[in-house]
Order: C-alpha cells, then structure tokens, then sequence
C-alpha cells in the first residue's frame, strides 16, 4: 500500500492558493518529466505547481523532501510555489491521533427519520464567511449534530485523481462533507449535508458534481489505497468513513493497522474550530 504522510495546515491561505501558508508536501508528482507541471501535493488539500524544469524543482530542496517535515510556502495567484523553506513544525503533540481496537463496520450511524430533519440538520450547520480547510469545517459539523442531538453521521471523501487533475488545472486533491442516513418513502438513502456548497442534503454524485467540470461517475472505493495506488485510474473516487475520522491520513492508518478511532479526538476538534470558525473551545 502506498502511504502517504499526511497532515494539516492550521495556518491558513488565501482563496485559490495565493499567499503564505505553511503545511507538508503529500507527495509529488512529475508528469511525464518533460512538459508537464510539477503537482505539488499538500497537507491542506491543496495542489500547488512547479515548472517542470528540473533546477527549478532543485529550488524547493528535492533532497531534503520528507513527507513528516513542514515547509513555509509561497504561491502566485496560478498556484505555483514562488517560494518554499523548511521550517519547524509548528505544533507539538497537537496532531498526535488517538485510536482504538473498534473494527470500523461496527460503527453504526444514526438513521433520521425524515428528509425534513435532514434539512433542519444542514441548516443548523455553522458557516463563517473565510477560506478554510475541508475537513476542519466538516469536523465541526459532526462534533456539534452528535453534541446537540447525539446524531452519529458519517464522511465522504472525494478524491480527485491525477489525470482529472491535470485535464482541468484543478486545485485540489480531496474534499470531505458529512453524510447521513435518511428514512425516505420507506427506504434508507445517503444525503451529503455540505452547507458551504449546497442549499441542502444532496445525493452523492450530485454533490460531486459540483466539483467536477465534467460530471464524471464517482468510483466508490472501500480502502484508501484503491485510490492511491490507482492515482491516474478515472476522474474520481468517493469513500465513506465515520464521523471520527478527520483527514485522509486517518483511512490510511486504518487500512494499514485494521483499526479505528471510537470517539472524537478532542485536539482535532479544537484545532477544527480554531481554524475554521476562529473560536477557542
């Protein structure tokens, strides 16, 4: 399996990627070594670029890449790093996960019995008008319906593959929202509650599309490295995972030592409100 190290940015960036931020590199990708960009994969979820020129990439200090250490970036308003220096990691034991010997199938979510509670849900949810991380809005989201209403939802991650990528200039290589449960006409259906992008529950490729430039169907993967060892495989990958789980690093490990978390790790939920709603809790 491929494992990618991967963590956060609580430092936050400007709308479409210009400005200063400081997060990990995922990994790199160098396209066919000639023409293509550099796609530079962030802890944020961002995709930021180089030119292809290998002195140019030498700039960012390919020798001293490591996916565990930090680096102070710099972007032009077309996403590529003006400027890249290593730096200290900047939190202490802040992203330390806690997991737990709970087999991730036993994790049963809460059922809401109408499509009009579902509603009520998404409305409830907080937004706040700044760029902010994905998954820190997503975690605050969860950790509020379960805290108001003992409401177990779920995840979905969307992955965006390399060669979606690369077709569209696209800044990004995931995004996660909360889903739920819903009982509706006497069947239970999935509905996406994204506040930030939708006016309420969405089905899942409906809320994908609002993402994709092409409509592309959404191969639904059970582990994560049936994306990251398929990286150039379609356009895109949907996977579900519980409320805990906080960024893709989190489904790696899981795969990786059969594991999961049981509860909310209270540092990542700080850190979520922090970055996503400036607020201490």
């Amino acid at each position: 399996m491929h494992v990618l190290g991967l963590m956060l940015c609580l430092l936050g960036f400007a709308a479409h990627g210009a400005g200063e931020f400081s997060t990990q590199i995922v990994d790199i990708d160098f396209g066919d070594g000639q023409r293509d960009e550099v796609l530079v994969f962030l802890g944020n979820g961002l995709v930021a670029k180089l030119n292809s020129s290998k002195n140019n990439f030498l700039s960012l200090g390919e020798e001293s890449f490591h996916q565990n250490h930090w680096y102070s970036f710099e972007l032009d308003e077309n996403r590529f790093i003006t400027k890249a220096q290593e730096i200290p990691a900047p939190f202490d034991s802040f992203y330390k996960s806690q997991f737990f010997s709970l087999p991730p199938e036993t994790y049963v979510p809460t059922t809401v019995s109408s499509m009009k509670l579902a509603q009520t849900y998404h409305k409830e949810a907080r937004y706040y008008p700044k760029e902010s991380q994905c998954f820190n809005r997503a975690m605050v989201w969860s950790y509020e319906w379960w805290k108001k209403h003992s409401l177990k939802s779920n995840k979905l991650f969307i992955y965006f593959t390399r060669s979606y990528i690369r077709r569209y200039n696209f800044e990004w290589w995931f995004h996660v929202a909360p889903y739920v449960h819903v009982l509706e006409n006497e069947k239970v259906v999935e509905r996406v509650l994204d506040i930030k992008y939708t006016s309420g529950p969405r089905k899942f490729q409906d809320w994908a599309n609002i993402f994709l430039r092409n409509d592309a169907p959404c191969t639904v993967i059970t582990k994560y490295s049936d994306y990251a060892d398929y990286p150039y495989t379609g356009d895109c990958y949907f996977q579900r995972t519980h409320m805990y789980t906080y960024q893709p690093a989190d489904l790696q490990m899981y795969e990786a030592w059969d594991y999961s978390k049981d509860q909310f790790n209270m540092d990542e939920v700080r850190g979520a409100y922090l970055e996503a709603f400036n607020e201490n809790i």
